[in-house]
């Protein structure tokens, strides 16, 4: 009796370890990044090992307000020379976990599109969204309201089409490609993994 009552033990810990185990397995590139980051940001940040991504020098920080929301920018030596601002920025405390991707890009004419593709690590859920800035541009104003950022893209003959080569320029092609780099990633720029992808300009 006492060794199958130890044998129902055992499997019911066993069990309960998958139960406990699994779920914390990455279900895609994303939770990847946001995984490893939350375990290496406030020591050595893994992000580091990217050629020419810099971590702000305020990491890690004490400071309650920012302590845990680590974000790092691409220097433009190693960034297309169209593109600009590339920034990774994570939120592993209160509110949305999670972490975003943005960068712009200076169009022919007075604009400059602000693209964001914001992962939320519980929903899993990708979000990608566009804003516009008017230049010269005042700070902190900016133009995201739907209809309005549509007005300017049929304005200035800006396709979806074109949208989406920069998204995959940047996110694809520079940030999960360099992430790959220096993780031994399950997943690829072109296999993301269990993620549902939101595109706010898919039926423009």
């Amino acid at each position: 009796m006492k060794k199958i009552l130890g044998l129902v033990a055992l499997i019911l810990l066993i069990v309960l370890s998958c139960f406990y185990f699994f779920p914390k397995q990455p279900k895609n590139i994303f939770d990847e990044i946001y995984q490893e980051t939350d375990k290496t940001y406030h020591t050595n940040n893994i992000l580091r090992n990217i050629d020419g991504f810099k971590i702000s020098p305020g990491w890690p920080s004490d400071d309650p307000n920012i302590s845990n929301n680590p974000f790092g920018v691409y220097d433009n030596k190693t960034t297309a020379s169209n593109y600009s601002k590339i920034k990774i920025s994570f939120n592993f405390g209160e509110g949305i976990k999670g972490m975003t991707i943005r960068f712009e890009r200076k169009t022919n004419s007075n604009i400059t599109l602000w693209y964001s593709a914001h992962y939320n690590i519980k929903k899993k859920v990708l979000k990608k969204e566009l804003a516009i800035f008017e230049e010269p541009r005042q700070p902190g104003q900016f133009i995201d309201d739907e209809e309005k950022v549509r007005e300017y893209l049929r304005k200035y003959n800006i396709t979806k089409e074109e949208l989406e080569k920069d998204y995959d320029e940047i996110v694809n092609q520079k940030v999960l490609k360099d992430w790959c780099s220096i993780y031994d990633s399950k997943y690829s720029p072109s296999n993301y993994g269990e993620v549902k992808v939101e595109t706010q300009w898919e039926n423009w």
